[in-house]
């Protein structure tokens, strides 16, 4: 299966974008998660360590321990600590004022009974975020007892405040990332639109020059054909046979002419007297070069609809799609025209009640040579869209979206 070249730019990029994306967001995850539990060891571990300065106090002085162990509970990462019997009677307190009071509502024994070191983040009654931190103290006599220390969480909080606004800068890097992606998309198909451009009008080129031989050697040898005929035919008596013969090779050559110019026409390098043209005026004026048609024709133009354009090519190439889509309704039918102003353009619709166009037929539509016409060149819609693109315009055909002919719009800048 081929594979455009434009669609796997596309697509590589989009999967390079995803997949940075996905990188850098899961990166990131997992730098905060790490941060935060970093945060809540470095709780545990600072807790840890005041638990069993304070065991060892105990252990070595006893009960009179006393003024050592509120030296130790003096840091300020202390909020509160206590220690509690297994009845959970507070024996010690920071808060003098509540030793001798009971712990309610928690099994204290059980915690003391299992030693198990546990910690927990909660909220003061004043709102602010600590950790609570539970350690079995063992005296010297085997008794033991639970130690409750509180820690202000404030600078490790800081910690994960700053690791979690990597998001932010996170958010940013990204943004930069698929704008630069879309730049380059951007400038990559800008880029290979200019070379299939350049590629085109460089073909053409040596198309034109090729028919610009051609036709001048073919418009030589026609002429001399087509002159000699009519000295012929003017010395042929009325009832000579070959009087039909001659008229046969006359209408040949003149079908040859028209055909030479044509190619002529095509193929020479074009040079555009670029002006304010009223469509109004312009469109009237080409309709009164019709010949005589059975069929209708509808025209609705703005009042005030002006485009930068060649007045001579703009007939010309409105005389053509008019005549192409009288040509594909036959003896009757409608013809629409209308004209209007879009945004920066001024915008012609020819509209036809026809057939319409082959799907397959439809990416051939502007080719050189390519005619569905029995008698046709195949240069009129390439010639519209050279000059077209020439004005800096733009060119389209197209079947209509209820399936009752063809569309030709041409857009053409506003005056």
């Amino acid at each position: 299966m081929k594979i455009n070249f434009p669609t796997a730019i596309i697509t590589a990029l989009f999967v390079f974008l995803l997949l940075s994306t996905i990188a850098i967001l899961y990166t990131t995850a997992q730098h905060i998660s790490s941060v935060e539990t970093l945060a809540v060891q470095s709780l545990d571990s600072t807790a840890l360590a005041i638990s069993s300065a304070v065991e060892n106090t105990l252990r070595s002085k006893g009960n009179g321990a006393d003024r050592e162990i509120r030296e130790i509970f003096s840091d300020r990462i202390i909020a509160y600590a206590l220690i509690a019997d297994k009845d959970g009677k507070i024996l010690f307190h920071t808060n003098p004022g509540l030793i001798g009071t009971s712990l309610s509502g928690i099994l204290i024994g059980k915690r003391i009974e299992t030693g198990k070191v546990s910690g927990r983040r909660i909220l003061l009654q004043t709102g602010v975020p600590a950790y609570e931190f539970n350690f079995a103290l063992h005296r010297q006599d085997g008794s033991a007892e639970l130690l409750r220390l509180v820690l202000n969480t404030t600078p490790a909080d800081q910690i994960v405040s700053k690791a979690r606004r990597m998001w932010l800068t996170v958010g940013v890097i990204l943004i930069f990332l698929w704008a630069a992606g879309g730049l380059f998309l951007w400038i990559a198909s800008r880029y290979i639109r200019l070379q299939r451009e350049l590629s085109q009008r460089t073909q053409m080129a040596l198309i034109g020059q090729m028919t610009a031989v051609l036709a001048h050697e073919i418009r030589n040898a026609i002429g001399s054909i087509k002159g000699y005929t009519q000295w012929v035919d003017e010395k042929t008596g009325a009832d000579d046979p070959t009087k039909k013969g001659l008229a046969m090779v006359l209408s040949g050559t003149e079908r040859i002419e028209s055909l030479v110019n044509e190619l002529l026409l095509f193929s020479r390098e074009e040079t555009y007297i670029i002006e304010n043209i009223a469509l109004s005026p312009v469109i009237t004026s080409v309709l009164s070069f019709l010949p005589p048609w059975e069929g209708k024709i509808n025209v609705s133009i703005e009042t005030e609809v002006s485009v930068k354009a060649d007045k001579e090519k703009l007939q010309r190439v409105l005389l053509n799609g008019i005549q192409n889509a009288i040509q594909a309704m036959g003896h009757n039918g409608v013809l629409l025209i209308s004209a209007r102003n879009d945004k920066r353009w001024g915008k012609v619709v020819i509209k036809d009640i026809g057939h319409g166009i082959q799907k397959s037929a439809q990416h051939l539509l502007f080719t050189p040579f390519y005619t569905t016409k029995t008698s046709g060149t195949g240069l009129g819609l390439s010639y519209s869209k050279k000059v077209v693109e020439g004005m800096g315009g733009r060119i389209d055909l197209y079947n209509s979206e209820d399936g009752s002919g063809a569309v030709l719009v041409i857009c053409l800048p506003k005056a």
